[in-house]
Order: structure tokens, then C-alpha cells, then sequence
């Protein structure tokens, strides 16, 4: 059973220290003039933005019809669901504010894996009609077909927890994102990607940050020499897929009726949070534990 006051309190402890800075920060960026007070905590704002997705609901609205009836008590002056929902989207950035400081988790084993996931806005159909994201949505190709929007790229550790993590256009491919991405955390180790990561140049470059890209080769490339541990973790690749499904599947990530750049941010980061302060994830096996012949 989900426990809601356990994270209540882990995100409660966060905005005590987070909160001053951040409605300091939004007056001097011109944001906001003066901060009032809202009926809603910026603690509880982003309980129920990470609770819906823990809940397994899919709608929002239902979502709050679940907590108004439910959990009347604790939430005796909750607004109504148009006013919750614009408080959740105004919030974004102390959704990604909470992820960045407190979810990427570094792992001290220095290994790695790194793929991305498509984030469609519309249906292909609809592409001429779509209007929210006409400035900055792409079109773009994966594995599964064509799709319009943005992809996440993630990086994570052996105990599949995300310790870097980037929105982009559909369009941008993997293999330019790389560099960020490892950089942006200052990992190094190895990194086992997919063929998207096939790159001399951006390894190179990479090599000389402490970061060796390895996958698999193309079928038209010469197969070079591994180690048994790097076959070993090339064939376990396949969890951060597992680690996508999740947040698609799980937590419902994929969402194509956003209305604003900061919905969508809210619903992504949201959606990350919820995955990160899970208390059991899939998990690579070590090396060392596989008794090889």
C-alpha cells in the first residue's frame, strides 16, 4: 500500500529549505510581483502533482474526486480541480527543481546505460491541426514508427534510478545528446547504449571526460573485441527499455492532451518523481554476482 504521508513528509522537508529561494527567485526573473498565499502549500501542490501518477489514475479530474471525497480531512480547503490543476503547472518548476536536487543519485560502480523515449503530443493525423507545441514539437522516426513531439533522453545506474535525465525535440538525435547528458552530471565510467549511439567523433570526445560509449555495431561494421563484462552489461541494455515502460506504462507518461509548456514539464517531472521515490525498481546485476565458464 502507497503510503502518501511518507512522501508528504520527504517533500515537505524539501520546500522548508527550497521554498524562500524560490519565490525570492521567480520576483527577480519578473515571474511574479508579490507571492500570496494560496489555499494550497507549495508542499501539498507538489504531493498531489507525484501522487496521481503513484495512484495509477488516469485522469486528473478523477484524481481529485478521489481526494475531495476520500481524504477530506487532510485537505479541508481544496480548491476546485481548474484552480489545482493551474497551481500544479505554475509549480513546474520546483517539480524540476525537486528532481535535479534531490532524485539524480550517482553510482559509485561508474556503470551506466543511456537510451531515449518518444513523447508524442498528437496523433500523426492530427499534426496540422496541433497548435500548443507548433513552436518547438518535431517530427521524428524510432523503432515503433513516426511520431510529432519530444523525446526524454535518460541515464541510469545499476539500480535503474535516473541520474540524468534531458527533454528534447523530437527531431535531435541520441548520439548529439550524449555529451550533454553524461557532462551535465559529470559521470564517468562506462556507458552501454543502443546503435543510436554510434558516433567516433562524440566518443573521442567523450574518452577524454573519463566516458566509454559501447554498444553494439551496425551490420555493416566490423565486430570489435570485448570483455565478458562488458557483454555482460551490453546484454542487460534492454532494463532502461524496462525503465520506459514503466513511466509509460506504470505511471503514464505518454499524455498527448497538454495545453501548455509547463503542463507538460509538470506532467514529465512528475511522472519522474513519482518513479525515483519508488522504493522497489529492476536492477542490473552486477558483474561480479554472474558466475561465468
Amino acid at each position: 500500500m502507497f503510503d502518501h504521508t511518507e512522501l508528504f513528509c520527504t517533500l515537505d522537508d524539501f520546500c522548508k529549505v527550497f521554498e524562500p529561494f524560490y519565490h525570492q527567485a521567480r520576483k527577480d526573473a519578473g515571474i511574479t510581483k508579490r507571492t500570496r498565499r494560496s489555499e494550497l502549500s507549495l508542499s501539498e501542490i507538489m504531493l498531489i502533482a507525484v501522487w496521481f501518477h503513484r495512484a495509477h489514475f488516469t485522469n486528473f479530474k478523477h484524481f481529485i474526486g478521489f481526494i475531495r471525497f476520500y481524504h477530506a480531512k487532510e485537505f479541508p480547503r481544496l480548491p476546485s480541480y481548474q484552480r489545482i490543476s493551474a497551481l500544479v503547472n505554475q509549480n513546474a518548476q520546483a517539480l524540476a527543481a525537486l528532481f535535479e536536487a534531490t532524485c539524480m543519485k550517482a553510482d559509485p560502480d561508474n556503470i551506466f546505460m543511456i537510451d531515449s523515449t518518444s513523447l508524442p503530443v498528437c496523433h500523426n493525423k492530427r499534426i496540422r491541426q496541433h497548435r500548443t507545441f507548433k513552436q518547438c514539437a518535431a517530427r521524428a522516426k524510432t523503432s515503433m514508427g513516426w511520431f510529432y513531439g519530444f523525446k526524454l533522453h535518460l541515464v541510469i545506474n545499476r539500480a535503474c534510478e535516473i541520474v540524468s535525465a534531458r527533454i528534447t525535440a523530437g527531431n535531435i538525435s541520441d548520439v548529439s545528446m550524449m555529451k550533454e547528458l553524461l557532462l551535465r552530471r559529470n559521470l564517468q565510467g562506462k556507458v552501454y547504449g543502443d546503435r543510436g549511439y554510434i558516433g567516433s567523433e562524440k566518443q573521442e570526445d567523450l574518452q577524454q571526460h573519463g566516458c566509454t560509449i559501447i554498444t553494439r555495431v551496425r551490420s555493416n561494421m566490423t565486430e570489435p573485441e570485448r570483455s565478458a563484462e562488458d557483454e555482460h552489461y551490453l546484454n542487460q541494455r534492454n532494463s532502461i527499455e524496462v525503465v520506459n515502460g514503466q513511466h509509460k506504462c506504470g505511471l503514464g507518461l505518454q499524455h498527448t492532451r497538454h495545453r501548455s509548456w509547463k503542463g507538460l514539464m509538470a506532467h514529465v517531472y512528475g511522472v519522474m518523481i513519482a518513479y525515483q521515490l519508488r522504493k522497489t525498481k529492476c536492477r542490473i546485476r552486477p558483474f561480479d554476482e554472474v558466475a561465468y565458464p
